[in-house]
Order: structure tokens, then sequence, then C-alpha cells
């Protein structure tokens, strides 16, 4: 019978049945989704800043930072206030990825994503924004957290112009569902690429069905790759919140929300397949439920967008975490929605055959990077992970 209730399960979760269980009426009726920034005012960090009591140009402008994409969402930012219009940006060394990030990139791409987010969020409030990068001297990845990434500035400018992408970072998520539709078009991502504004990075499009093809093989095998490798799985184990109430609790990390499910899949999948601890979360069923879970989102994807760098320095990477920030926004403006595809990327020993074999496909040379690879589409799921306290963040 166990085999059987088992298999049962399995065939309902592959097929999205089983929503007649009680259960599951009132977990899916009771769930109501918390703000992504602390506060009473909805997704306006603005206004929650005010609320809980940071009222400065350069706290609110702080806390519209904290909105943005980053890395595991470890949000791995500590800040020193030196006035009203002043801050210091640095890494939190106690929220680095050394498995699977061992040189840093993945996080200062992280960093370079607040910086976006602040620049947008004090324009909004009227400031201009002047960012000095490494202000006391660039640093290797062991100094992380001891010097500063940027020293901000803000400026008053009562003509300046307002930033357009505001209002997507309100709405801006990371979107791992089951992407629905059509495949993107040139002239849809031309749009995106118009508003954005990409400074530092070059993007390769692609939309055809024989190149995505392609691209899927690579990206699923590196999947497989990181996920059966013992020590980079259980990093992403430490960063995992099991549940809703684990969500809210930490008001970090990565989940099964965010990773796309809800309904009756995310009902199964946490009450009957995965529980707590590394004999479960290593267990061969459980890595093929999660290898299983990426192909069916890569399957679906609708185009793929490569950011590439020239140069592969520290500064290339926070910079391209600000052209990255920015696109997201303008997809976000255009209702289109996307998913970053890091692990072919990623820089350690199990990888580095897969990685390199990319790279000879796409004719990088000397110090090119891919940095990113995100996959578009659309979709009607929503999930806004939310954000620690920025109170806690600052030194």
């Amino acid at each position: 019978m166990r085999y059987n209730r088992k298999k049962f399960i399995k065939r309902g979760l592959q097929l999205g049945t089983l929503l007649t269980v009680p259960n599951l009426l009132e977990y899916c009726s009771t769930y109501t989704p918390s703000h992504r920034n602390v506060g009473q005012y909805g997704d306006d960090p603005i206004r929650n800043a005010e609320w809980i009591g940071l009222k400065s140009p350069i706290l609110k402008a702080l806390n519209v930072g904290i909105t943005a994409p980053n890395p595991h969402n470890t949000q791995a930012w500590k800040f020193r206030i030196e006035s009203d219009l002043e801050l210091l940006l640095f890494v939190d060394e106690k929220r680095l990825l050394p498995q699977t990030d061992p040189s840093g990139r993945q996080i200062h791409i992280g960093q370079g994503c607040f910086l976006e987010h602040l620049r947008i969020g004090a324009n909004k409030i009227g400031y201009n924004t002047k960012i000095t990068l490494f202000p006391e001297g660039e640093y290797t990845y062991q100094d992380s957290g001891k010097k500063p990434v940027a020293k901000v500035v803000l400026e008053k400018d009562e003509n300046l112009e307002k930033d357009v992408l505001f209002n997507a970072i309100l709405n801006r998520a990371t979107n791992r569902s089951i992407y629905e539709g059509n495949l993107i078009q040139e002239e849809e991502f031309q749009k995106i690429l118009s508003r954005s504004r990409i400074r530092f990075s070059s993007l390769k499009f692609i939309n055809s069905t024989e190149n995505l093809n392609k691209y899927k093989e690579f990206l699923k095998k590196a999947f497989e790759i990181e996920t059966n490798t013992y020590s980079k799985h259980e990093e992403s184990r430490a960063w995992f919140r099991y549940n809703d109430e684990e969500i809210y609790k930490f008001r970090d990390g990565i989940s099964l929300r965010g990773n796309g499910l809800s309904g009756a899949k995310l009902w199964m999948v946490e009450n009957f397949f995965l529980k707590e601890g590394q004999e479960i979360w290593h267990s061969e069923s459980n890595r093929k439920g999660g290898i299983d879970i990426f192909i069916d989102q890569i399957e679906s994807t609708k185009a793929l967008v490569l950011f590439k760098t020239k140069e592969n320095s520290m500064k290339d990477w926070i910079q391209v975490g600000m052209d990255y920030a920015r696109f997201q926004l303008s997809l976000t403006e255009s209702g289109l929605v996307m998913q970053p595809l890091s692990q072919i990327l990623q820089e350690y020993p199990e990888m580095d055959s897969l990685r390199k074999e990319l790279d000879t496909s796409e004719k990088i040379v000397k110090n090119e990077k891919i940095q990113m690879i995100v996959r578009l589409g659309r979709s009607g799921y929503k999930f806004l992970s939310p954000r620690r306290d920025p109170k806690s963040m600052i030194l």
C-alpha cells in the first residue's frame, strides 16, 4: 500500500490533481503573501522605509536597493551610514557562497544590482547618485567585507529627469515557474533593450527553436552536475527555506515558492517529499525530483539572453549587475518574466569542462566572460521573495 500511495501522489504531482484534498484546500485558502520589504505599505519600499523610521534620503534609497535580485537571495549586503546623504556598501562575508561561487563573481553581480536599485530609488525622491567603486582600493575574495565595494553620495537635483523604471521595482521578481505562450520576438527584446539603457555589457538574444534546444542541453547538464555534486548541493540546502514559516522568519534564502511551485504541487512536495535533513535532501529521489522540475522549467523557455563582458574583473562583475538589474526592470515593465541560469557559468572544478565547452561554442576569446544567462517568458505566477529588516544590515 505504501508503494501504491507514493505512486499515486507522484502521479498527482505530475498532473497537478488532488485539488479536493481538504488539507490542500485549507492550505491554499489561508496563504497570504507577505511584503517584500519590512513595513505596512505593501511593496512600496520608500513608504515602508518611512514607516519603520528610516527617514533620511540615504536610508530610503537603501530600502529600495535591497529589493534587488541577488544570488540565492543571500542579501549579502552591509552598510556603514556616513551621513544622511552618504553610505559605504560592503559585501557581507557571512553570506558568501564559497562552493558555487568561489571567486565571489555572482555575489558582486548582486552588489551591482543593489547599487542600480538604490540609484533608481534615489532618483524617485529627487536625488542624483554618485557611485565610487572601491573607494579604499580593490580587494581579494578573502578580504570580502573588510573594504567597501562602493561609496554612494546623493545630491539633490530639482530638475532631475525621472527614471521610468521605478514602478517596475514594486513588482520585480525572479520567476522560475513554467512559462506559457509564444516565443519572445525580436521586437519585444529590442523594446526592452532600448528602455533598459545597458551601459557595460553586450547582450545576445536567442529565440529560434533550433538554437534554444542547443542551449537547453547545456543548461540541463550543468544543473545535473551541481545537483549531483554533494558540496554544491549542500550549500543550497543551507539556504533552503522549507515552508512559509521559515520563509518569513528568515526572510532570505531559496524556497519552493521561489522556485515557481504553488497550489497542489507545492502542497504535495512540502507534505510528502521534501522534509528537513541532509539525508532526505541528498537522496536520489529528491535530487531527481529537483532535476525534473528544472527540466520542465527549461523546456518552457521562450527566449534566452546572454550577458557578456570584454573583461572579467571585479569591477566588471559589479557593472554587469547594474545592467542586469535595469534589464530585468525593463522586462518587468513589459509584462514579461525571467530567471537566471547561473550553474553553467560557475567556476569550480566539476563545472570547468562543460563551461569551457560553452565558451568554445560562443567563441569566447581572451578575457571575455559570459556573466549571466537568463531565460525569458510569460507567466501569471507571482511570488516576491521577502527581504530582511534593513536595520540589521547597517553596521
